[in-house]
């Protein structure tokens, strides 16, 4: 036998409650017992009807469980990567505090609405890794995002090939599991794509895999902070970088998706969740499983058969 449930500090609280009483109770009618010169020892009977259907509760409380019985298990979802640009000038103060702070906290706040999917990160600048791969577990998760910056990364730079190249590879490992719908987040502040090669807009269309662009960042831009100071030029003028709208257009438009905008004064997350929300989600596994078979209530209708019982009868408990 199994049980759904051990024993926690409510099921020992209960049991200290029933044995003080009834001490109390028996210590009563043992002195009233010897004042009268008498005996008391039909209390007994009903303490041993009592401590049966008391007992009987207590283990239909913790869900007893025995034989086994076939189900069928099904499983829905979707698997999203998140591919998030960690190149210098994410520290640009544009966005405050800055965008990628921003936009970590906007990632984190996006994971609480997909509690039943696997969500991944990946992380890239000149040089693309899997920061976290697929998980259930969205708490770690979300400190993972928490933590990272982007010093992670040993060069600086931004090659989205880098980053499309790995996340195709990732897709690749799961073709050998049940199907699940397919997504892709990449969020970057769109300055500059560098010669992408648009052999993975095709790759990635073929493979169903649903594309969804976010960008951080204002067309106005802002200074990369950088050793106390500014990032400056090869002239030692101080550089800033800019959200290029139109490159994040283009490149959604090429991966057959959406684009996306946060910064201080525009927040489309929601319009995101949305669309992400809109993905269907197909169906990934059914299977016959074996689950054992929780019988609760066979201790629960005995213990109430002898808690009627305990109503019915009338037993002298002091005899003069």
């Amino acid at each position: 036998m199994n049980w759904s449930k051990t024993f926690s500090s409510t099921e020992y609280l209960f049991i200290i409650i029933f044995i003080v009483v009834y001490l109390i109770y028996f210590l009563r009618v043992f002195l009233i017992s010897r004042k009268l010169n008498t005996a008391g020892g039909s209390v007994l009977i009903k303490f041993f009807l009592r401590a049966s259907y008391f007992t009987l509760l207590i283990l239909a409380l913790l869900g007893p469980s025995f034989g086994i019985t076939e189900t069928e298990a099904r499983s829905t979802g979707k698997d999203i990567y998140i591919v998030l640009d960690l190149s210098n000038s994410m520290n640009s103060n544009d966005v405050q505090p800055s965008r990628l702070d921003k936009i970590k906290i906007e990632i984190n706040n996006l994971i609480d609405q997909f509690k039943t999917d696997r969500i991944g990160l990946i992380v890239f600048g000149s040089e693309a890794y899997l920061n976290t791969p697929l998980t259930y577990d969205l708490e770690a998760l979300k400190i993972d995002i928490r933590s990272i910056n982007t010093t992670v990364l040993p060069t600086n730079g931004t090659d989205f090939n880098a980053a499309f190249e790995l996340v195709n590879n990732k897709l690749d490992n799961l073709t050998s599991e049940t199907d699940r719908s397919k997504v892709i987040l990449l969020v970057t502040d769109g300055e500059d794509f560098g010669n992408l090669d648009n052999q993975w807009f095709k790759i990635l269309k073929n493979k169903n895999v649903k594309s969804m662009v976010l960008g951080v960042g204002t067309v106005e831009g802002g200074k990369i902070p950088m050793n106390g100071g500014f990032r400056k030029d090869e002239f030692g003028i101080e550089v800033i970088t800019r959200l290029n709208l139109q490159n994040l257009k283009e490149l959604a438009t090429k991966l057959g998706g959406e684009y996306f905008l946060i910064n201080n004064q525009t927040n489309q997350l929601p319009q995101l969740i949305e669309k992400l929300n809109l993905i269907q989600e197909e169906k990934i596994d059914m299977r016959k499983v074996m689950v054992a078979n929780n019988k609760y209530q066979y201790f629960l209708i005995l213990a109430l058969l002898l808690i009627t019982f305990d109503f019915l009868i009338t037993i002298n408990i002091i005899k003069l």
